[in-house]
């Protein structure tokens, strides 16, 4: 990410502005290949807790394929201001454990739609704390749920 300077345009982000990684589409492409591959090879002989430690890595490298774990283009304001980065989550928007269900059962033409959802927002742990309270609910509407204000660090707008 570049830091902009005090008198940046963007009205939440602080003056970050989010780049990603120069190899992330190759990077993406290559987890959700072998994400096909695995669900489209399915044996009686694999394991399911391998397929779901698989499906679980290549989930984390979709989401980590644009930047560093707490560098993500979706930040919350805490996340934001915050200078630890031990006080800080990698959070999975549209948690892991529903798509990995949902890959599970899907046809081949529809798994591209569920590996869209693979997005990340670096957020404080407080407010990870305040998203479990809402694991119910499905994607950015825990985020609504929890009051925590979101922001495309790329365009500098909020998201939620």
């Amino acid at each position: 990410m570049k830091v902009l300077s005090p008198q940046s345009s963007l009205p939440y982000a602080s003056g970050i502005v989010f780049e990603p990684h120069p190899k992330s589409e190759a990077r993406k492409r290559s987890a959700v290949t072998l994400i096909k591959y695995l669900l489209a090879a399915r044996k009686p002989e694999v394991l399911s807790a391998h397929l779901l430690e698989l499906l679980t890595v290549l989930l984390w490298k979709i989401t980590e394929a644009e930047s560093s774990k707490h560098k993500t283009r979706f930040q919350s304001q805490g996340a934001l201001r915050c200078r630890d980065k031990a006080k800080l989550r990698h959070d999975h928007v549209f948690q892991r454990a529903r798509m990995i269900a949902a890959l599970k059962k899907a046809a081949p033409d529809n798994v591209d739609d569920i590996l869209k959802t693979a997005i990340a927002c670096t957020v404080t742990i407080k407010e990870h704390t305040r998203l479990s309270k809402f694991e119910v609910d499905y994607g950015w509407r825990r985020y609504r749920k929890a009051g925590i204000k979101v922001i495309d660090t790329q365009t500098g707008k909020r998201k939620i």
